[in-house]
Order: structure tokens, then sequence, then C-alpha cells
């Protein structure tokens, strides 16, 4: 999956619910996923998403544009 593909998936998401599942897609093999200068645990910053009303916005990468957009829907989901 190219970066642009990544871009546009989770901009295409419509609930923290979706942009968590799309956040596990991105896993490689050891199950991380890449943010701007180190690697995440990707299982864990699914739940975060999908939790993320509870947790402080920092908790999310912004590589791909994952905390914008789950700012975004927490915002706008309520």
């Amino acid at each position: 999956m190219t970066d642009l593909e990544k871009y546009e998936a989770v901009n295409k998401t419509e609930t923290l619910l979706e942009l968590s599942k799309v956040i596990e897609s991105f896993a490689d093999d050891e199950g991380k996923i890449q943010g701007r200068t180190r690697k995440f645990n990707a299982s864990e910053m699914a739940y975060l998403c999908r939790n993320f009303g509870n947790y402080p916005p920092n908790v999310l990468t912004r590589e791909f544009g994952i905390r914008q957009q789950a700012m975004y829907l927490d915002y706008y989901s309520k």
C-alpha cells in the first residue's frame, strides 16, 4: 500500500472504530505502525483510537493524518 493509499484510507473513515481497523491494517510483520520518527504498537494505538475521548490527542501518531482524523471524528460525532 502506498502512502497516498494510506492517507486516502484514513480520510475515508467515518467512525473511530473504522479508523482503528485501518490503523491495524497498517501494521507490519512485527505488529508496528510507523510514526513520524519511531514505530508504535498498532494494536495499542487502535485501542487508544477506539477510546479517543478518554486520552490526550498526542497518543496517536500524526502520520497519514491519523490524529487529525481522530480529532475530527471525535468532535463531529457528538
